[in-house]
């Protein structure tokens, strides 16, 4: 499998430069996530990574050849990008932009043969979009696009994929469904796919490895416990106002906390009604005041102070008057 290396790089534009001294190394059949703040140059590194922006210095090596010396149609055959720049021949089939993946291979007349023809119904397959084959890019929804480009990437059929924020733009459901298909890619073909993202929750639950980048620093990496463990997580994400809880990869709100609770029973609705409390400004801990839930027939039952109620509106009012 194709492995990629990068040594000494320094990213940017001819007046400036964003990031400098990035060693890093992109394992086979890795998922890696790229986290940073907006600015911090993610889409930048992930463009000079696949030759489509000009590197300040440094070296991106691929199989030990750096890619300055590979030609496009070489390069192409090693090495795939997603980019968020917007394809505008929206009367294209989804069938047509997969086959797009296929460019490195085909004749000079674009000429399909009979592998080609494989390998894109594999993508169309693997990315579950045989129901939309044929319909107009400009008639499916967004998430339907995302996975076409997937596909089309997929066709391309190289060892190395870059996606850059592959679920922006997209619902709660379809940017776990992404993750989820990134990750079969992954474990079913070996490849080695490196996304930038802001989705810190479906990368701790997803990645292999996190690339934190922060401005003026060094890019962190390793495996989302030990990098939440370690507190490098928090220093990407700090601002005064909230923070990150590294145990759920969630954001908090920094504030003092006037009432504190303790709140048992049922793993499902303690983790809802302590939700509710953290927003409403409420703390959480071992010697608050207790509030018993369970959950019978689908419908919450909570029991607080001789008081019990059945919604966790109630709860939260309950609580205001008191």
């Amino acid at each position: 499998m194709t492995s990629l290396h990068i040594k000494n790089l320094s990213v940017g534009y001819a007046n400036k430069k964003i990031a400098s001294d990035i060693n890093l190394n992109l394992r086979n059949g890795r998922l890696v996530c790229l986290l940073g703040q907006n600015g911090v140059g993610k889409s930048t590194l992930l463009r000079t990574l696949s030759n489509l922006q000009e590197r300040l210095s440094g070296n991106i090596l691929i199989d030990k050849q750096d890619i300055e010396h590979l030609d496009r149609r070489d390069l192409a055959m090693k090495l795939g990008i997603i980019t968020t720049d917007k394809i505008g021949t929206s009367n294209m089939t989804v069938r047509e932009l997969v086959a797009l993946g296929r460019y490195p291979y085909t004749n000079w007349i674009g000429q399909e043969s009979e592998k080609d023809t494989q390998k894109i119904e594999e993508a169309i397959s693997r990315c579950k979009i045989n129901y939309i084959e044929h319909s107009k890019l400009s008639a499916i929804s967004d998430g339907q696009f995302q996975k076409a480009m997937v596909a089309r990437v997929l066709a391309q059929d190289t060892d190395i994929i870059l996606m850059d924020e592959p679920t922006a733009h997209l619902d709660v459901v379809n940017r776990v469904e992404m993750f989820q298909l990134l990750q079969s890619i992954k474990n079913e073909t070996g490849k080695s796919i490196l996304i930038s993202t802001h989705e810190l929750d479906l990368s701790m639950q997803f990645a292999d490895e996190l690339w934190l980048m922060n401005f003026n620093e060094p890019i962190v990496t390793g495996v989302p416990e030990d990098l939440g463990l370690s507190g490098e997580l928090e220093k990407i994400f700090f601002h005064e106002n909230f923070h990150l809880d590294s145990r759920t990869g969630q954001i908090k709100l920094k504030q003092t906390p006037a009432l504190f609770f303790k709140v048992v029973g049922e793993e499902k609705p303690v983790q809802w009604v302590q939700k509710a409390l953290e927003r409403n400004g409420y703390g959480i801990n071992e010697v608050g005041v207790e509030i018993e839930v369970e959950i019978k027939d689908n419908i919450l039952g909570w029991k607080m102070n001789k008081q019990d109620g059945l919604t966790i509106n109630e709860l939260l009012d309950s609580i205001q008057k008191t």
